[in-house]
């Protein structure tokens, strides 16, 4: 192999993973199971109200207000 041809594949693969710096995966963010409104009662009964939330918007695909409101509304329900 030449010299060109290493260096160009040394920058495809710099340049690859440049594209997916800040990226987790779905276990490291905490959503490892698919949303459902009883998992997301479950996540609000342990204390984990952020993965409540994105589990809550990727069920009912809304922005991040509509989620926080509504998932505020339903912990609200529980402990009621």
């Amino acid at each position: 192999m030449s010299w060109y041809v290493i260096v160009g594949i040394v920058v495809v693969v710099l340049l690859a993973l440049a594209g997916r710096r800040g990226e987790r995966p779905a276990s490291a963010r905490g959503l490892t199971a698919p949303p459902t409104p009883e998992r997301i009662d479950e996540y609000l009964r342990t204390g984990r109200k952020i993965d409540a939330i994105k589990a809550y918007r990727l069920l009912h695909r809304v922005d991040l207000k509509t989620a926080k409101d509504a998932v505020d509304a339903r912990e609200r329900e529980l402990k009621g």
